[in-house]
């Protein structure tokens, strides 16, 4: 439904009127723009409040997590108001703007600064390409960025009321994962992004762990949930196949799983020798040539039948010691019928509402080795772990709940 309307009229350049679904738009274009849009007015037109989200992750080809995210949220979006789209990645070469896919408003990339406080300052390049490409942050009514660094780099203007979705928030690393130095750089760094959030006005969080600390913020959980699970869940496979699914370039994915093939794998082996794993997910073809060399591991690298991949396993694993965010995984292998195997780290983003249904929690090496070889074994527990998550992921992990916190947000903020 349409937001509150604002005051907007054609400017003096040559433009193009034409009818949409909420009245007569006004169109700008010129040769050095990259792309054609609304523009704000001083009088004449009448027309809703736009949203404009924001994310380095497009929300129109939905393969990966983040990408799977930003659509949820865009669709969560276009409910409340008309939404166009900024794609902002950064880059190593100098800021600029680059050619944008149909559904894209504009497609802009930031020179990378890895560390200081340069990382989250407003990027001049950026956003003097923008305005010369005819982008304008401060003719929208609302501004919603998927992770900080992006809604960082834009020039918004005092009024413009902006939410920021913390996805991957509160990274954690490992014990004994980083040497003194590196703990202090990455302390600095997340001390750094702390300071940044009072520049915002609201803020989604992905569970109730990462957004404990910070009660003085406006804020709501939206969690990640499933994005196209099953209507029911799969009957359960004899099979001995466990299955991770997830991006294997992504550190905490990639070193979660080394850590399993030399700590746990071999155990597994040795009391299951039928045991097979498959490793679904893009990596790089020397990493998964890599696993593939140890014992009946298959690393296909992205896998299109999804469906498929989990009818044919008995079980999922998480072992993953590090990184933020809740680890949609998860969420999604008990939504297909799988039960699945991790870590403390994995199901303590859980713990409020699922606690560990579904869930084979280990806290060490050995007893993940010993839940595997387990479960591999027991179809009736793997069934029971599964039915009993079922009721709990409709009412915590669904798609009318996310929709619902967003408007939430949104709403007073609008």
């Amino acid at each position: 439904m349409p937001m509150g309307p604002v005051r907007r009229a054609l400017h003096a350049s040559p433009g193009q009127a034409f009818m949409g679904m909420s009245g007569m738009h006004v169109m700008i274009s010129s040769p050095a723009s990259k792309f054609t849009r609304p523009v704000r007015a001083r009088h004449v037109i009448t027309m809703p409040d736009r949203i404009l989200l924001v994310s380095p992750a497009s929300p129109l080809n939905p393969r990966s997590g983040a990408q799977q995210r930003t659509a949820l949220l865009h669709a969560a979006l276009q409910t409340l108001g008309e939404v166009d789209l900024l794609l902002l990645e950064p880059t190593t070469c100098a800021s600029r703007l680059a050619s944008a896919k149909p559904g894209i408003l504009a497609h802009g990339l930031w020179h990378q600064h890895f560390f200081g406080r340069g990382k989250f300052k407003p990027d001049a390049a950026l956003n003097q390409a923008l305005k010369t490409g005819g982008l304008d942050p401060g003719s929208y009514s609302l501004i919603v960025s998927r992770y900080l660094t992006p809604a960082c780099k834009l020039h918004i203007p005092p009024g413009t009321r902006t939410i920021v979705d913390l996805d991957d928030w509160g990274y954690h690393y490992p014990p004994g994962a980083l040497a003194l130095a590196a703990r202090l750089k990455s302390g600095y760094a997340a001390w750094l992004a702390r300071r940044q959030l009072k520049r915002f006005d609201a803020f989604f969080f992905v569970s109730r762990r990462d957004q404990a600390p910070y009660p003085g913020l406006s804020s709501v959980v939206l969690p990640n949930i499933p994005f196209d699970p099953p209507a029911e869940p799969f009957p359960q496979s004899d099979s001995a196949t466990l299955l991770f699914v997830g991006s294997l370039w992504y550190a905490p994915n990639r070193e979660g799983i080394d850590r399993f093939l030399a700590r746990c794998w071999p155990a597994i082996k040795a009391a299951r020798p039928d045991a097979r794993l498959l490793l679904a997910g893009a990596a790089p073809p020397p990493v998964r040539q890599a696993w593939e060399r140890h014992p009946d591991v298959s690393a296909p690298g992205f896998v299109n039948d999804l469906d498929e991949t989990y009818r044919q396993a008995a079980l999922t694993i998480a072992p993953i010691y590090s990184g933020g965010g809740t680890n949609i995984k998860i969420l999604e292998s008990l939504a297909y019928g799988r039960a699945c195997i991790t870590t403390p780290h994995c199901a303590d983003a859980f713990q409020a509402d699922l606690a560990t249904t579904g869930l084979g929690v280990a806290s060490h090496d050995a007893r993940f080795s010993e839940l595997c070889i387990a479960w591999l074994g027991d179809m009736d527990q793997r069934r029971l772990q599964a039915e009993k998550s079922r009721s709990l992921l409709e009412t915590h992990y669904s798609r009318a709940l996310f929709i619902e916190r967003v408007t939430q947000l949104v709403r007073p903020h609008a």
